[in-house]
Protein backbone atom coordinates (compact mmCIF):
# COMPACT_ATOMS: atom_id res chain seq x y z
CA UNK A 1 0.00 0.00 0.00
CA UNK A 2 1.51 3.07 -1.17
CA UNK A 3 2.02 5.81 1.44
CA UNK A 4 -0.81 8.62 -0.46
CA UNK A 5 -3.31 5.73 -0.22
CA UNK A 6 -2.73 5.43 3.48
CA UNK A 7 -2.88 8.67 3.93
CA UNK A 8 -6.19 9.31 2.00
CA UNK A 9 -7.79 6.59 4.71
CA UNK A 10 -6.12 7.98 7.28
CA UNK A 11 -8.29 11.75 6.33
CA UNK A 12 -10.92 9.50 5.41
CA UNK A 13 -11.23 7.95 8.89
CA UNK A 14 -10.52 11.32 10.50
CA UNK A 15 -13.06 13.24 8.89
CA UNK A 16 -16.13 10.45 10.06
CA UNK A 17 -14.68 10.46 13.39
CA UNK A 18 -14.79 14.85 13.55
CA UNK A 19 -18.73 14.09 12.03
CA UNK A 20 -19.37 11.87 14.39
CA UNK A 21 -18.00 13.92 17.02
CA UNK A 22 -20.13 17.16 15.78
CA UNK A 23 -23.08 15.46 15.40
CA UNK A 24 -23.29 13.24 18.72
CA UNK A 25 -21.31 14.51 21.45
CA UNK A 26 -21.31 18.30 20.99
CA UNK A 27 -25.13 18.30 21.52
CA UNK A 28 -24.74 16.56 24.92
CA UNK A 29 -22.35 18.80 26.04
CA UNK A 30 -24.45 21.96 25.08
CA UNK A 31 -27.65 20.23 26.57
CA UNK A 32 -25.13 19.00 29.91
CA UNK A 33 -24.04 22.83 30.25
CA UNK A 34 -27.19 24.53 29.93
CA UNK A 35 -28.17 21.76 33.15
CA UNK A 36 -25.47 23.15 34.85
CA UNK A 37 -26.03 26.89 34.00
CA UNK A 38 -29.39 26.07 35.65
CA UNK A 39 -27.83 24.87 38.75
CA UNK A 40 -25.18 27.35 38.74
CA UNK A 41 -28.41 30.38 39.51
CA UNK A 42 -29.68 28.21 41.85
CA UNK A 43 -26.94 27.72 43.86
CA UNK A 44 -26.07 31.61 43.04
CA UNK A 45 -29.90 32.31 44.76
CA UNK A 46 -29.25 30.42 47.59
CA UNK A 47 -26.38 32.45 48.16
CA UNK A 48 -27.72 35.60 48.37
CA UNK A 49 -30.60 34.05 50.34
CA UNK A 50 -27.94 32.81 53.09
CA UNK A 51 -26.40 36.74 52.99
CA UNK A 52 -29.32 38.70 53.42
CA UNK A 53 -30.63 36.48 56.37
CA UNK A 54 -27.16 36.77 57.68
CA UNK A 55 -26.88 40.67 57.23
CA UNK A 56 -30.30 41.03 58.21
CA UNK A 57 -29.23 38.77 61.72
CA UNK A 58 -26.69 40.95 62.42
CA UNK A 59 -28.35 44.22 61.99
CA UNK A 60 -31.25 42.74 64.85
CA UNK A 61 -28.80 41.50 66.79
CA UNK A 62 -26.95 45.09 67.15
CA UNK A 63 -30.26 46.80 67.03
CA UNK A 64 -31.56 44.72 70.06
CA UNK A 65 -28.51 45.21 72.06
CA UNK A 66 -28.60 49.03 71.50
CA UNK A 67 -32.02 48.86 73.13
Amino acid sequence: MSQTKKNAEDIQLIKTDIASIKDNHLTHIEKDMASMDKRIEKMDMRIWAVLILLLASTVVAFIGDNL
